[in-house]
């Protein structure tokens, strides 16, 4: 079961965020979101998250080591 969960709210914090247009007009992808509220498109191109018309998930969290405990 997921722990993430498709939300309007842009992104306040930095770190990686799964995205998807409004219209689900392509596959979500992982971006970067860095400290001053910037992502880059796949494409190249740079926007403000306050500008993109989508759906946030996210920040994504780094997997644990093998071998490593919880907690």
């Amino acid at each position: 079961m997921s722990e993430y969960q498709w939300t309007k709210k842009t992104p306040s914090t930095a770190g990686w965020y799964w995205f998807r247009g409004l219209a689900h007009e392509a596959d979500p992808f992982i971006v970067q979101v860095d400290e001053v509220g910037q992502f880059q498109w796949p494409d190249g191109g740079f926007q403000e998250v306050t500008l993109a018309k989508g759906e946030w998930a996210g920040p994504l969290q780094l997997p644990e080591e093998e071998g490593e405990e919880a907690g």
